[in-house]
């Protein structure tokens, strides 16, 4: 126990001394800026798969907790900027090029951030080569994304499908569902964040660690979340800043992730360091 304190209150002062709260602004802002390429690139990708409108409710589940009609109405226009993929056109692939290098620049300042926070020295590379290999990396990172989306929505739909069977057997309760269905995506996150801290950053970490803090990462975000979403609820946030409060709760809401995301960097850095 004595440890697990020692381990966070090394992990809160090296985030403030390697200026956590403007890095996890610069990752909300590029996370902001890149959301809508990203969502667009995993649309287009995941529409050549599934059903674009179950990627869609999916979506929209998702962030329904902070998201009044405004909001929904706004993702839906979102949505119609989608390219036609029933053919391949030269609009369609300079579509997916330009969602692709959006959407990767989120993934480029998350990797800066960690190697900041993890003490990388700068390569004696050339900058052109260490910028193409970076842009590669978030390339990589932007289709894990969308096919790691892609897999929770299909093992969904493959609970769905058992969940269909078995009633015939013994009613099975929404709720129940519900959960498992959460569990699901919650491991997909997972696994997200592991591929993220371990082929971002230009420095290398046990697995072990790598795995504890990617846990932690996807735990805290999921309980902000639920919390947030209670407070949403239960608040007059929405009422004080009338329209746009919905606008600002999800920008509270990115930003709290970010916050979360650059605390578990610095965690695994430390707890790492302590157990060598």
């Amino acid at each position: 126990m004595g440890k697990l304190k020692d381990v966070a209150v090394q992990t809160i002062k090296r985030w403030n001394a390697d200026d956590g709260t403007s890095f996890s602004a610069a990752l909300s802002f590029y996370l902001i800026l890149s959301l809508p390429s990203l969502l667009l690139f995993s649309l287009s990708l995941g529409g050549m798969f599934l059903k674009v409108e179950r990627l869609q409710a999916i979506i929209i589940d998702y962030v329904s907790p902070f998201a009044d009609e405004e909001i929904i109405n706004s993702l839906n226009l979102l949505f119609h900027q989608l390219p036609e993929t029933s053919s391949l056109t030269f609009g369609l692939i300079t579509s997916f090029l330009l969602f692709l290098w959006s959407a990767g620049n989120i993934f480029l300042q998350f990797q800066k951030t960690i190697d900041h926070m993890w003490g990388v020295l700068d390569s004696k590379k050339g900058w052109g080569q260490r910028l193409f290999k970076k842009r590669i990396s978030s390339f990589v990172a932007v289709f894990i994304f969308s096919l790691l989306l892609i897999i929770s929505i299909l093992a969904e739909i493959f609970l769905v499908v058992i969940s269909n069977m078995l009633t015939i057997i013994h009613p099975l309760p929404l709720e129940l569902m519900q959960s498992v269905s959460s569990i699901a995506t919650f491991f997909v996150l997972i696994l997200l964040f592991i591929y993220l801290y371990i082929t971002l950053p230009d420095k290398k970490v046990e697995i072990k660690y790598i795995v504890i803090g990617s846990f932690l990462t996807v735990f805290f975000i999921t309980l902000g979340k639920h919390l947030f979403s209670l407070y949403i609820s239960y608040g007059n946030f929405t009422t004080v800043y009338t329209k746009i409060g919905a606008f600002l709760a999800i920008f509270l809401w990115l930003y709290y992730s970010s916050i979360i995301v650059t605390l578990m960097a610095e965690f695994i850095k430390i707890y790492s360091d302590l157990e060598q």
